[in-house]
């Protein structure tokens, strides 16, 4: 075995930086060398590692250290072309192939070469290139090609030896892979790395040649007036950009990994970490509103944990804060999609009792429940998984413990954080411009690509990849699917496809390395876990949707300059001050900001989800989303110079407006209410779904049932409706 250690002793040889030197003195303190122009230098132990030791041989093991570091990085044969063109100098010099009289061999010195004889320098250069020249056509050269040595590159040797050492030997065309930058002096090195340095992704690139005169200007400045070789320097900047990144973007990107973590997240639970993050589609919609093809986003939530899938939504540009909103409502939600021969269903809300099947963990324990199609009637621990592609499939809902996203304005705002306070849920955001942070998301958007790929309307990632009828409307562009059409085909792909896929980064340790589907996945750990426990409750929607405080006046209520009523809200016109807060007799309403034409409280004596529309709904049927009423305002208020306006006045012309949009929409409009129609759709869908639920919820459970859990748990039946969230401890008291 080697052992990185040098020995040394008077009458050694070693290898330096100026060539070989001997070895005269050795004591406690250091060694002395005496060089090939008989100098002697005092070399203390701690700088001997930079030395390389030399025998009969050849080279022995290297210090991987200054000089040793940059020659042992070198080939075999470039090393070796460098230690025969220093003996063939050190002869020119000395007289001495090995440079020192101690070491003479036969026939040295050499008359010829010898510089006590009177012969110039020239002239022995002149002498040594014939003699090179001799020994290669008579095969001496040791398998060197030394027909073309001439005079002026002997002298090219001499001179690079004393100016760059041995390393000055060293032939630059077959070592450039190894960038030995030896030779460029340290002041202009160190100049060149701040220059380099500067270039953080704030500042625009420049090439090369400007970088070159930014370094030359740094050193004039500093009172240096160094040159470098041209060649060296040329690599040695080029080096220093290409590490520094091309890009502005590679660049922010390499500036930031100095506070990179060295350690992945181990999210070992379902629901203990879970990602969102938004992206471009890269299919092609078609918007009946425009009467053409569209771009939307899609805002997807995984579980780090198995990698499941937990919600999806394709959403108009750009996303706002109640989408993520919105999307949290479904990480919440199981969901099940059957599949009966070639027919699929759509990824529907399995809250409702028909649509969700549960089995003990050892179905011998429980013959009764042990059955494929047999619904047990008691709470059991994990939900069934169609084990082939027939019979149904489930997305489970989660409680989050953390939700990890980017720096997005929609993660950042107010609403988003209210509502992840509000079910205690974390927020740990990725650091300022480091996507890879939440790099397990961003590859899911690449492998989204495998199920878009297969929909007409797909334009690539770039434009490189565009076709040039796509989105014109030539090729398929009636083919093109709808913003709906497009989020339910995703979704039946990401039950049926990619969470049946092996998945590279899900192994249970401690055995044989299997790749895991995720759906697996979710299953091995869901035993570990336990069953997670959560809240489906018919009306859970409106936890999610914000709440503005308002007065019930003899009118209605008044919110935004949009007037509600409804003979729900008789007997809450004129409460005393402090019924639902101390301050006011204003009571809370549910806001949905993408169907604004009506509001939603909870009735106090009910404790039921009622609807209150907005008066002069009847009148308007575009899409009433706050964005789009806003704008509507913003027009008016511009149309009448500023002036105030009557709340009658703002009705009625947003009626006014959105009453002639239905007819034809002007071309500034269309972007702004196409957007809009697609969320007020997606609103109606969810609130039909939850009015479906509640209605669902009342013919199989008795109605204190649905609001009074512990009603529910007294008869010792299962009931899918939890109570509200978040649960109390004394709800959940003697829970299994």
């Amino acid at each position: 075995m080697k052992v990185n250690r040098i020995v040394l002793q008077v009458g050694d040889t070693v290898l330096t930086e100026d060539g070989t030197a001997l070895v005269v003195h050795v004591d406690v303190q250091g060694i002395e060398l005496r060089d090939i122009h008989g100098r002697v230098e005092w070399v203390s132990w701690p700088d001997v590692t930079m030395m390389q030791p030399l025998d009969a041989g050849g080279l022995e093991e290297p210090a991987l250290l200054s000089f040793a570091g940059q020659w042992v990085r070198l080939g075999e044969d470039v090393r070796s072309e460098a230690l025969f063109r220093l003996g063939v100098v050190q002869e020119i010099v000395t007289g001495f192939r090995r440079g020192h009289a101690d070491l003479a061999l036969d026939g040295e010195p050499n008359s010829t070469f010898d510089p006590a004889s009177g012969v110039s320098l020239t002239a022995r250069c002149e002498r040594m290139a014939k003699l090179l020249r001799h020994e290669s056509s008579t095969d001496r050269a040791g398998g060197r090609d030394l027909g073309t040595i001439g005079i002026r590159t002997v002298q090219n040797w001499v001179r690079a030896a004393r100016e760059g050492g041995l390393l000055g030997l060293v032939d630059q065309r077959r070592s450039r892979s190894t960038e030995v930058f030896s030779t460029i002096p340290l002041v202009w090195r160190q100049a060149a790395q701040e220059v380099v340095s500067e270039f953080d992704g704030d500042a625009s690139t420049v090439n090369l040649r400007e970088v070159h005169r930014r370094i030359k200007v740094r050193l004039h400045e500093a009172g240096h007036d160094i040159a470098a070789p041209q060649r060296a320097s040329g690599r040695f900047v080029a080096h220093l950009m290409r590490v520094r990144g091309v890009t502005t973007r590679a660049q922010r990107s390499n500036k930031l990994r100095g506070v990179s973590g060295t350690q992945s997240y181990a999210a070992m639970v379902p629901g203990q970490v879970v990602a969102i993050d938004v992206t471009r589609s890269d299919v092609m919609v078609w918007c009946p509103v425009r009467g053409g093809a569209c771009s939307v986003e899609i805002i997807s939530a995984m579980d780090l944990a198995t990698r499941m899938i937990l919600a999806l939504r394709v959403v108009p540009m750009s996303a706002d804060s109640h989408d993520a909103s919105l999307l949290m409502y479904d990480v919440l939600r199981p969901f099940s999609q059957v599949v009966a021969g070639t027919e699929v269903s759509d990824w529907a809300w399995a809250g409702v009792p028909e649509r969700i099947e549960f089995f003990p963990d050892d179905p011998e324990a429980d013959p009764d429940c042990s059955g494929v199609e047999v619904t047990c009637p008691r709470t059991c621990r994990s939900l069934r998984t169609a084990p082939g592609m027939q019979g149904e499939h489930v997305v489970p809902g989660v409680r989050p413990m953390s939700v990890r996203a980017d720096h997005g304005s929609i993660f950042v705002s107010q609403v988003f954080r209210d509502l992840l306070d509000r079910f205690g849920i974390d927020l740990p955001l990725s650091r300022t411009r480091r996507p890879l942070d939440n790099g397990i998301l961003e590859r899911y958007h690449e492998t989204l690509q495998r199920g878009l790929q297969q929909l007409p309307g797909y334009k690539g990632r770039n434009v490189a990849q565009r076709g040039r009828t796509v989105g014109t409307g030539d090729s398929d562009a009636t083919a093109l699917l709808t913003g709906p059409e497009l989020e339910k085909f995703l979704r039946r792909w990401i039950v049926l496809d990619y969470h049946r896929t092996p998945h590279q980064g899900l192994q249970l340790p401690g055995t044989e390395r299997i790749d895991m589907r995720p759906i697996d996945m979710f299953d091995a750990l869901l035993k570990i876990t336990g069953r997670l426990h959560v809240p489906q409750r018919p009306d859970l929607l409106y936890d999610f949707l914000p709440v503005r405080w308002a007065t019930v006046g003899q009118s209605g209520v008044e919110l935004s300059n949009l007037t509600y009523d409804s003979p729900e809200l008789e007997g809450l016109r004129s409460v005393p001050k402090g019924t639902f807060r101390a301050e006011d007799r204003a009571m809370p309403f549910h806001y949905d900001p993408h169907d604004v034409s009506r509001v939603w409280f909870r009735h106090p004596d009910t404790d039921r989800i009622v609807e209150v529309p907005w008066r002069k709904a009847h009148l308007v049927d575009a899409p009433m989303t706050a964005t789009l009423v806003q704008h509507i305002r913003g027009t008016v208020l511009r149309r009448k110079s500023g002036i105030r306006l009557s709340q009658a006045s703002v009705e009625d012309e947003i009626i006014t407006e959105l009453g002639s949009l239905l007819a034809t929409v002007p071309r500034d409009w269309k972007k702004r209410l196409s957007a809009a129609t697609l969320r007020h759709e997606a609103a109606r869908r969810d609130h039909a779904e939850a009015e479906i639920a509640r209605a669902v919820a009342e013919i199989t459970t008795p109605h204190a049932a649905v609001n009074a859990p512990t009603v529910a748990r007294a008869t010792e039946s299962y009931s899918m409706w939890a109570e509200s969230w978040p649960y109390t401890p004394e709800v959940r008291e003697g829970e299994d």
